[in-house]
């Protein structure tokens, strides 16, 4: 297998934690119109239900445990596998944003919710802002963590800033602290040359250094092929309108949209651009975590904490 190829794969396995949430429900599954069935799972007795949006497309739910650690105490957590994720089977032909949207309404149903409060995590925060676009009247928090793009790049300086950054991208997947690791491990060398648990490390290493500013927590990622369904997620990216824009649905949302971005979220630019649009919504409220990547509860557990447990208290708090 090409390093290219296998370098392509690990930008979207996810992180696999176990997680210390306490108040465990039975695991139980959702049933959707087309026949497919979605795994869920409960934690928490809080009185406000969340609903937590993994990334992917088509990696799953459990790297998000413990970004959501110390949180049931005061909330009634929700985690699902999104449709074609790792516990969640349906075909590839019944995987696409608007199926996404779907089986988020029907869980909203199933929870007996009047509205939703969620928290998205990178395309996570894509699902959540359309829903949002599709039921505004069903939403009321919105935390979005190490968001995606909120709409298709328009004037020449988001281009402009959008091309830095995709550069800026590649060089940080490749910076020195990774190529470093990898060397201090033994994996400096020909991938057809690693045994299969130097290719696995391999993985490892090269995901913490797309996901983590802090190499030195490399050990703290875990995965593997399992747990991330590439054809799930090509699907679900090929339907996404080629110009899509969820500003408009975040702009008249009536309560506070919070933003939790880490200051190195695939290199340093990122935040820059989040920045630029933002700015132009008066009820973003956008946080930047210092020495943080895309996964910036590893990088910065304390600060991440604090600043989830007040966009939480603002968002879902809100009296519209």
């Amino acid at each position: 297998m090409k390093k290219s190829f296998l370098f392509l794969l690990i930008l979207f396995l996810p992180l696999v934690s176990s997680g210390q949430l306490k108040n465990e429900e039975p695991e139980w599954y959702l049933r959707t119109a087309d026949g497919c069935s979605l795994f869920v799972k409960e934690y928490g007795r809080g009185a406000d239900t969340l609903v937590i949006l993994h990334g992917g497309w088509g990696a799953e739910h459990s790297y998000l445990l413990n970004a959501m650690k110390g949180l049931d105490d005061d909330y009634h957590l929700v985690f699902y596998d999104q449709r074609g994720s790792l516990r969640s089977a349906c075909p590839d032909s019944l995987v696409s944003v608007q199926n996404h949207i779907n089986d988020l309404e029907e869980l909203r149903k199933e929870l007996n919710l009047g509205k939703l409060n969620l928290v998205g995590h990178s395309v996570g925060t894509t699902l959540a802002m359309a829903y949002l676009d599709a039921h505004p009247d069903k939403v009321r928090g919105l935390v979005l963590v190490s968001v995606s793009a909120p709409r298709s790049p328009t004037t020449p300086e988001e281009k402009r800033l959008i091309e830095k950054q995709r550069q800026a991208k590649k060089a940080w997947f490749e910076r020195e602290e990774v190529m470093s690791t990898l060397k201090e491990h033994g994996l400096d060398k020909p991938m057809d040359e690693m045994s299969d648990k130097e290719l696995s490390y391999y993985y490892r290493i090269m995901f913490a250094g797309a996901n983590l500013y802090d190499m030195d927590k490399w050990k703290l990622d875990k995965g593997g092929f399992a747990f991330f369904n590439s054809s799930a997620g090509r699907k679900a990216k090929e339907s996404m309108p080629p110009d899509y824009n969820y500003m408009p649905a975040l702009s008249r949302h009536n309560c506070p949209v919070w933003m939790l971005e880490g200051s190195h979220d695939f290199g340093p630019l990122t935040v820059e651009y989040h920045r630029l649009w933002s700015g132009k919504i008066p009820n973003i409220h956008l946080v930047e975590i210092d020495k943080a990547g895309h996964s910036i509860w590893i990088d910065q557990p304390v600060d991440f904490q604090k600043a989830l447990k007040t966009a939480l208290a603002s968002s879902v708090g809100c009296n519209e």
